[in-house]
């Protein structure tokens, strides 16, 4: 189990596990959003907010017509009710609902400037990126490698900074 006391502790050494490694590195990226499978998610010994349950709850009470445009303030507040520096999520199925018209790496990424996100994927990391539901799902989404530039991604055996399809393993 990793501690987030310890990470910051540690900072300074540079023989660490992989997700030690990504969780110190996020800050120099322009974007501090890793994506980790559930498994990896489960290794911190910070519960992860569940956004399907946070989101709903907040979007249950929202006119259908103000939900699009409220998704992101409601993240954000979300984000900013946690005093740690690392925000851990799960649930993010709700961010893929086409009614609120969202691009959910987009907005992951933009929640990330000033707090590191590793954030729990739901779907599947593909050879040329990362996708979830498949194809035939209205919710389907794909993002190749270059909609990924900002964001770091955990594979069970390699951290990556995704910037080109070479990259991807």
């Amino acid at each position: 189990m990793v501690k987030l006391e310890d990470i910051k502790k540690n900072a300074k050494i540079f023989e660490m596990d992989r997700l030690s490694d990504a969780l110190i590195r996020a800050p120099l990226y322009r974007s501090r959003l890793i994506v980790v499978n559930a498994e990896q998610i489960e290794q911190i010994d910070s519960l992860p907010l569940n956004l399907n349950l946070l989101l709903s709850e907040q979007l249950i009470s929202t006119p259908k017509q103000e939900r699009a445009k409220s998704v992101a303030l409601f993240l954000d507040q979300i984000i900013r009710t946690v005093s740690e520096d690392i925000v851990c999520l799960s649930g993010l199925e709700i961010l893929f609902d086409r009614s609120l018209a969202i691009d959910p790496i987009r907005l992951l990424a933009s929640c990330s400037k000033n707090k590191t996100l590793l954030v729990s994927w739901p779907g599947d990391k593909t050879s040329s990126g990362l996708s979830y539901a498949t194809p035939s799902h209205p919710e389907h989404r794909n993002y190749k490698a270059s909609d990924l530039s900002d964001v770091i991604f955990l594979t069970a055996d390699a951290q990556l900074h995704l910037r080109n399809v070479n990259e991807i393993r």
